[in-house]
Formats: C-alpha cells, sequence, structure tokens
C-alpha cells in the first residue's frame, strides 16, 4: 500500500520546501487542486504566511482570489505578530538576565531565525516559550510579576506543599504582557513528560547557540538539542500539525549537516522512540518518491502510527482546548500509545497521570509528589462534576 496524499496537503508540503519544489509541484497538480481547501488547510496547520508567500512569488493564475486575499490578509496579521514578537522576546530574555537569571528562547521567532532564515512572513507562533533552570523558577516568575506580565495559566497559586506536584504536571505557566498582549509560556522544563527529555538545564546552556533578534541577541537550544526537542514536539500531542513536522523536518536536516550526523542524539534524551517516529513520518511526507515508502516489497518499515498521523493531519480537526468527559477515553488510549515512546514506566505513569489528574484539584487538596495516585483516582469524578456543572450557552 503507497501512501497517497491529496493534492493541496502535497502542494502544502511543497511549500515548506522551497519557492522551486512548490512551483514544480503546482504544475503537476495543476486542475487538481481545491484553493479553498488549501487555503483553510494552511491556516490550520499554520503556514498561512508562508502559503500566502509562496502564491506571491509563484504569481498563479488560477488561485482563485477569495484564497488570495484571505491568505493575504493573514500573512500580514503574522509579520506585524512576528515584528512584536522579536522585540518582545529579547526584552524579556534582557530583563531575566538582568536579574541574574539565564534564559533559553526556542521555539517561536528563535527556531524561525535558526530553522527557516526568512522569517517575518512565514513562520507564525501563538506564543513564545521561555526555558529557565527549575531552580530560577519562582524567580523569573518574579521579574514576570515586576513587570506587570498577567499569569494567565494557572490562575491561581498553590500552597508551597503543593507546587512540586504542580510543576510535576505542568512543563510551563503563561503570562501576558502588558503592553502588546504578547503570550509568553515560561518553562521549568522542555516536554511535557519529564522523562522523554531529562536533561540538566547546565548542559542545555553550555551547548545553546546565539540569535540575533530585532531586539537583540538571545541564546536558543544548540542544533542537536533543537532537533531532538523539534522531533518530540512533533509527536507529543494527540494530533499533528504539519508546522511542527516541518520544524522537526529542518532542525535534524540542519544536525545532519553536521560533522558527526551519526552521533547527534543528545545522550541525555530517553524518548528514542518518539524522535524515531517523528524522522519517519518526515520521510513519508517529504519523499520524492512516496510509493517507495510503504510497499509490500519495501524494506523500510513504517509504523501505523504514520498513516494516522497523515489522515489527522488531511483533516486537519485538532478538536479544542477544553477537557471534555466525553474525550476522555480518547486521551487514554493515546495516553497507552504512547508508552512506547517515552520508553519507561515511569513516563508512561506520567502520561496517564495528565489524563486523570487536572491542576485545579492539586489546589483544592494541596498535596504533595507522594499522592500523585489519589489526584489520579479523584481526576475522573471531579471532571465529570465540573462537565455536568459547567455553563451552559453564552455566558454575559
Amino acid at each position: 500500500m503507497a501512501i497517497s496524499l491529496t493534492s493541496e496537503l502535497d502542494l502544502l508540503i511543497a511549500a515548506c520546501k522551497s519557492d522551486a519544489d512548490f512551483a514544480a509541484t503546482h504544475d503537476r497538480l495543476q486542475g487538481k487542486i481545491d484553493w479553498t481547501r488549501f487555503g483553510l488547510l494552511a491556516r490550520a496547520h499554520k503556514l498561512g504566511a508562508l502559503a500566502a508567500t509562496r502564491l506571491q512569488r509563484a504569481n498563479l493564475q488560477d488561485v482563485p482570489e477569495p484564497t488570495l486575499v484571505m491568505l493575504e490578509a493573514y500573512r500580514r496579521e503574522i509579520v506585524t505578530r512576528n515584528l512584536a514578537q522579536e522585540v518582545g522576546t529579547a526584552l524579556v530574555i534582557n530583563r531575566l538576565a538582568a536579574a541574574g537569571i539565564r534564559a533559553l528562547a526556542f521555539k517561536g521567532v528563535a527556531a524561525a531565525h535558526t530553522l527557516h532564515g526568512d522569517v517575518r512572513d512565514t513562520r507564525v507562533s501563538s506564543d513564545i516559550d521561555i526555558l529557565v533552570s527549575a531552580d530560577d523558577f519562582q524567580a523569573a516568575e518574579a521579574v514576570f510579576r515586576e513587570a506587570n506580565y498577567r499569569k494567565h495559566w494557572p490562575e491561581f497559586e498553590v500552597t508551597p506543599r503543593a507546587q512540586p506536584m504542580l510543576m510535576s504536571i505542568a512543563h510551563a505557566f503563561t503570562w501576558i504582557s502588558p503592553d502588546l498582549g504578547l503570550a509568553f509560556e515560561l518553562h521549568h522544563r522542555l516536554s511535557h513528560n519529564p522523562y522523554w527529555f531529562d536533561v540538566p538545564f547546565d548542559r542545555l546552556w553550555e551547548a545553546s547557540e546565539e540569535v540575533q533578534l530585532q531586539g537583540g541577541k538571545i541564546r536558543t537550544l544548540g542544533p542537536a538539542d533543537m532537533a531532538a526537542y523539534m522531533c518530540c514536539h512533533a509527536v507529543d500531542h494527540g494530533y499533528f500539525v504539519l508546522k511542527w513536522v516541518d520544524d522537526a523536518a529542518k532542525a535534524v536536516a540542519r544536525v545532519d549537516q553536521t560533522p558527526s550526523p551519526a552521533s547527534w542524539m543528545p545522550a541525555e534524551l530517553k524518548s528514542v522512540a518518539a524522535v524515531d517516529l517523528a524522522q519517519q513520518l518526515i520521510r513519508a511526507l517529504y519523499a520524492e518518491r512516496r510509493d517507495e515508502v510503504i510497499s509490500p516489497g519495501s524494506r523500510v518499515k513504517v509504523n501505523s502510527r504514520i498513516v494516522r498521523a497523515i489522515s489527522q493531519i488531511e483533516r486537519a480537526d485538532f478538536g479544542d482546548d477544553n477537557r471534555h468527559l466525553a474525550d476522555l477515553p480518547r486521551e487514554l488510549i493515546e495516553a497507552l500509545r504512547r508508552t512506547g515512546l517515552g520508553c519507561s514506566w515511569k513516563a508512561a505513569w506520567h502520561d496517564i497521570l495528565r489524563v486523570l489528574a487536572d491542576p485545579r484539584d492539586i489546589r483544592a487538596l494541596g498535596l504533595g509528589l507522594f499522592w500523585q495516585p489519589l489526584y489520579a483516582a479523584v481526576g475522573l469524578p471531579f471532571a465529570a462534576w465540573r462537565y455536568l456543572t459547567r455553563p451552559r450557552g453564552p455566558v454575559a
């Protein structure tokens, strides 16, 4: 069985590669492209600005005006946001440095400069990700607070005894800037699951590299750490966003050009299976001949998740950010699927705990890390109660 992509996804993947690939793929698929679907697919996968840029440079004659107008309006919005994020990122990094706190910016504008080069009208980020040492996390929050940033999530504080439990479940807290309303995710570790990429901050800092932004210089993950992280990030959710896969593809391609490409995998990486899955997905989507990726006589073994991942990418159905009781079975199934990616029973337990537990229960019960099984046990009835008592209809 060969992997088959719709014309719209095929063209969107070509847009991720280059102007030449985009033009060549368009010529090959001309007359077969549903441009309305292409535009919606590009926006859903956070590639709308990139698609608009490719279309503008290619100067195609068969693209309907509504699609061009929609994507161009989106691109202009992204250019403005990217400029603001560049300045905002440098400002926060400098404020943390002034307080004696080392910080790494990753994903966002840092990854855009490092992986994509031409950044302001191509890559979009909904927030700005900043990583600090777990030991500096509370001090970093104090810096945000003193600068009048508003804590958006979680909107509550917990007792000192419950703080380790909250940080075990949540790898980042969200803050909003007072001027431009930029969202910052302040991380105390890279991955949702602490057992995927258990690497000391000092080691990440030592391997980091410098990036020049509009507002000044910052530091971001080094090439090997960036590639491993982007691969983990691409497969870390119950759905797949093409922008994340493309970030992973470019990060891996960049590190493969190093003097020792075979040994770039960080020694601390436990989720080797997650990196392998991401690389399989990259090969399946970016292959020149997809009929050779999966075929009866092929030597290439492709995980069954790849077919499911591509199907999800085609649907571009990512749900919403609200947890519903009806979603619990699917979340548990996905947690069980992830057990092979974490490569340890501790990683599997953490994934299950994150499904069953809720930060609001941590605030209510206020217990420490020892009580993790209790949070998991009470999580389901508490979630059911919140689901049944939540407001219905529009809220004034």
